[in-house]
C-alpha cells in the first residue's frame, strides 16, 4: 500500500500521529542539544572569568595593601586523589611555597587557609632563612567542598580551585603570585578523567562582620587560586549508566516491528519496558547530589519513556485499525512507516544528545 491510495480518514490518521511525533521529537531533542551545548560552551567563559581579579578586590587589595609585604605564593598539584560528585567535594595533594624580603616575624606556613577546604595534613617541606629572604614550603592534603555542575552528567568536566588565603590582613601581607613556576604534575591522573588545563591567579576576599572589638571595618585577606579542569576520559560510565535503557528500547522497538509485519499484538511486553526504564533512572541518580541540575541524564532517560509511550500509543492504534476497522493492509502501513520513523529519531535523539554535552579534546 502507498500513500496516494489511502483514503480520506486514512491519510488523516497516518499524518496527524507522524506530525505528532515529529513536532514533539524535533521540539526536544532541539531542547535538549541546545542547553547542553550552551552549558558545554560556558566551561571556557566560567575558566576565563575566574582567572581574572574582580576590578572592586584589586583596587581594595591595592589601596589597602600599599605598605604590606610582598609575598611571593605558587602550588604545584601533585596529585587529586578523589572526585567525590555526590558528597560534593574533592581531596587534593599539593605543595605551597611562601617567598618574601624582610619582616622575619612572618609565619606564612602558619597563617594561611584553604578557603571552603579542610587541611587534612600538613607537611614542612622546606624552610630557609636569612637576613632579608624568606622561604617556606609546605606539602598539604586538603578536601574542598564543591557544588559539582551535574548538567552534562555522565560526560561532564569540571573545574576544581583551590584558594591558599591569608590569616593575615592585606595591610601586613599582600600575595603576589609565582605563576611562572605553578604547574601541575604531568602524570596527574584519576580514574575517569584527564587533566585538560592548569591556571592560577592572584585575589583577594574581603570578610564582612567578623566580631572583631579590635578591628574596624571590614577585613580583606589576600588569596592565590589555583584552578584545574578535568573532563571524561572516555564514555564508560555513560554506557553504564544507559545500558539498560538501551535493552528496554530496543525491546519495545522489537515489540513494534512484529505488531506491525506479523500482525501480533505484543502490548504486554511494553509495562515491563516502561518500568525497566524508570528502574535504569537510579543508575546514575545515585551517584550524584540529591540536588542536582536537569541535565543529559535525565534527558536521555525522559527521551527514553518518551519513546516507550510512542511506541505503545502507536501499536494500540495498529491493533484498533486492525480489528476494530478490520483493516489489515492500512494497519501494516501504518505500523511500519511509524516505526522507522520513531527509530530514525532514536537514533537522532542518542546521538545528538552526548555530541553535544562532551567537551572534546
Amino acid at each position: 500500500m502507498r500513500f496516494k491510495e489511502l483514503n480520506k480518514k486514512q491519510k488523516r490518521k497516518f499524518l496527524v500521529s507522524l506530525w505528532l511525533i515529529i513536532v514533539i521529537a524535533v521540539m526536544y531533542i532541539g531542547y535538549a542539544i541546545t542547553t547542553l551545548y550552551r552549558d558545554r560552551c560556558a566551561e571556557n567563559d566560567y575558566w576565563t572569568e575566574y582567572l581574572e581579579t574582580p576590578k572592586s578586590i584589586e583596587k581594595v587589595v591595592l589601596e589597602k595593601g600599599r605598605n604590606a609585604t610582598k609575598v611571593h605564593v605558587g602550588t604545584y598539584i601533585e596529585n587529586l586523589k578523589e572526585i567525590n560528585i555526590k558528597g560534593s567535594n574533592f581531596r587534593a595533594s599539593y605543595n605551597i611555597w611562601f617567598k618574601w624580603e624582610g619582616d622575619p616575624e612572618l609565619d606564612m606556613k602558619n597563617h594561611f587557609q584553604i578557603y571552603k577546604g579542610t587541611v587534612n595534613k600538613m607537611e614542612v617541606i622546606k624552610e630557609y632563612h636569612d637576613d632579608q629572604i624568606h622561604y617556606q614550603k609546605v606539602r598539604v592534603d586538603v578536601t574542598v567542598t564543591k557544588n559539582f555542575w551535574t548538567k552534562r552528567f555522565p560526560l561532564e568536566s569540571h573545574q576544581l580551585r583551590m584558594y591558599v588565603m591569608s590569616n593575615y590582613p592585606v595591610e601586613r601581607v599582600s600575595f603576589i603570585g609565582d605563576i611562572a613556576e605553578s604547574g601541575s604534575n604531568p602524570n596527574l591522573s584519576i580514574t575517569g578523567y584527564d587533566l585538560t588545563r592548569f591556571g592560577s591567579s592572584v585575589t583577594g576576599v574581603t570578610l564582612k562582620g567578623t566580631g572583631d572589638p579590635t578591628i574596624d571595618g571590614d577585613i580583606t585577606m589576600s588569596e592565590y587560586m589555583t584552578a584545574i579542569e578535568i573532563n571524561r576520559a572516555n564514555w564508560g560510565l555513560y554506557v553504564k549508566c544507559f545500558i539498560a535503557l538501551v535493552g528496554t528500547v530496543t525491546w519495545v522497538m522489537i515489540a513494534l516491528f512484529i505488531c506491525s509485519y506479523h500482525h501480533v499484538d505484543p502490548l504486554g511486553m511494553i509495562p515491563a519496558a516502561l518500568f525497566g526504564t524508570v528502574t535504569n533512572i537510579m543508575v546514575g541518580a545515585n551517584l550524584l547530589p540529591d540536588a542536582m541540575d536537569l541535565g543529559l541524564l535525565e534527558y536521555v532517560n525522559f527521551f527514553g519513556i518518551m519513546i516507550i509511550l510512542s511506541v505503545a500509543l502507536v501499536v494500540i492504534n495498529t491493533n484498533r485499525i486492525r480489528t476494530k476497522d478490520n483493516d489489515t493492509p492500512f494497519a501494516s502501513y501504518y505500523g511500519r512507516r511509524l516505526f522507522y520513523v520513531i527509530l530514525f529519531f532514536i537514533i537522532l535523539g542518542n546521538v545528538l544528545m552526548p555530541l553535544a554535552a562532551y567537551m572534546f579534546q
